[in-house]
């Protein structure tokens, strides 16, 4: 980044010394049906989870330029570009929900500034791109192109590259000059919010531009299960009491993502039925943009044996379709949270304990049916394992790039 970018306010630290902001649930009664920077909490750059905008995504509202254009972007670890979608749009842009904020327009900014074909940035940003790039040369601005996932129909956004003034919080809130993002103007995307943040380990992303302001170079939050808790989100050092950590790795392949090598799964106590040489054929990437947990389908495939076998124990009637696998309780019985199985994931030094509700969605209003919340890799990238951020939920998750560690504190929201 070049080095006048700095951080113009930071009212944002906490005593440790990290930015640290509050996460809500949607309907946590601290939030109310649409998001605006100026009236939120001076502290507080809340994120959310709203199914009705992306089910299954974390929030964050952010502010864009000057004056700033409030908007709720995904927060997401799984990349590291971030990007909001822009007017006008050039070729087809996804419609988002109004109260993810207003479409930002660069030519309403005073602050905003292009990316030069041959600056640093533009460099940077499209040699990790693994997607087609190009410039603008009469404007000399740079482009990008980003894919999720896989195949033809994945996911995507395409647009310039630029800098702007980055506001998070209100009246004494916490301000990045020359933030650099991409501005939308062509993308094909499943969600109503107005864009991503990633928090992947690149010097262009949201946590990297961040966290150079911090003393540590470490991020963790906590997404809230329902909307009686409040999480968090912390960039910068943080309290190490009742974490427990395992080897954290930032490379899989040629990709800067966040992995751990898991080595072990139990369902009720009992270890899976399969060689353990098959949790090591490929490393498991956290991905807080992802929902479900993506298992290789010989360890899927013994995972969900396991729990057919511990359900019916427990009257419970099995239904699989396609890559769900469902449950429904005996008699129309509703479900007893605390009687169902408890998953262990073990990795390298520690085992994280997976209580039922990181485990199954539901209960079914109608039938009382629970679902997993694990598929086999085929249902979301072929090869790619993921834990999703259904397995963590009320977790206090720990990325400590600095000691390169991954932490996590059960019932920390």
């Amino acid at each position: 980044m070049d080095q006048w970018m700095y951080l113009a306010d930071t009212t944002g630290l906490n005593k440790d010394g990290a930015f640290q902001f509050p996460v809500y649930h949607r309907k946590h009664p601290c939030l109310s049906s649409s998001i605006h920077l100026a009236s939120l909490p001076a502290e507080a750059s809340p994120i959310i989870g709203n199914h009705e905008i992306h089910e299954g995504k974390y929030f964050m509202a952010i502010g864009l330029g000057t004056p700033p254009v409030s908007n709720l972007v995904t927060v997401d670890t799984g990349s590291t570009l971030s990007w909001v979608v822009c007017e006008p749009c050039q070729i087809v842009c996804h419609p988002t929900a109004p109260e993810a904020g207003a479409a930002f327009n660069s030519s309403n900014s005073t602050t905003y500034q292009r990316v030069g074909c041959s600056s640093r940035d533009c460099t940077e940003v499209q040699r990790n791109l693994v997607a087609p790039f190009g410039c603008i040369e009469e404007t000399d601005t740079c482009l990008y192109s980003l894919r999720y996932g896989s195949g033809s129909s994945g996911q995507y956004s395409a647009g310039r590259l630029g800098k702007d003034k980055l506001t998070i919080g209100s009246g004494s809130s916490t301000v990045v000059d020359g933030f650099v993002f991409g501005c939308s103007e062509d993308d094909n995307f499943n969600g109503r919010e107005s864009g991503m943040i990633g928090f992947g380990d690149e010097s262009f992303s949201f946590f990297n531009q961040v966290a150079q302001h911090a003393n540590y170079t470490a991020f963790s939050y906590c997404f809230p299960g329902d909307h009686r808790a409040e999480g968090f989100l912390s960039i910068g050092p943080y309290p190490k009491y009742n974490l427990v950590y395992t080897q954290l790795i930032p490379k899989f392949g040629d990709r800067l993502v966040y992995s751990l090598q898991l080595i072990d799964m139990m369902v009720d106590g009992n270890r899976l039925q399969i060689d353990p040489a098959e949790y090591r054929e490929r490393m498991l990437i956290v991905d807080s943009g992802t929902a479900d947990t993506f298992l290789l389908a010989p360890v899927f495939d013994a995972f969900s044996k396991a729990m057919i076998t511990a359900m019916r124990a427990k009257g419970f009637v099995s239904d699989i379709d396609g890559t769900m696998t469902c449950f429904t309780p005996p008699g129309g019985n509703s479900v007893d949270w605390g009687d169902l199985p408890m998953v262990e994931m073990k990795f390298t030094r520690t085992t994280l304990k997976l209580l039922p509700e990181n485990v199954f969605y539901g209960p079914s209003s109608s039938t009382g049916e629970v679902c997993l919340a694990f598929k086999p890799d085929a249902a979301g990238v072929r090869g790619v394992q993921i834990l999703g951020n259904k397995a963590t939920r009320s977790f206090r998750v720990m990325y400590d790039l600095q000691a390169r560690l991954f932490g996590f504190q059960p019932r920390a929201c």
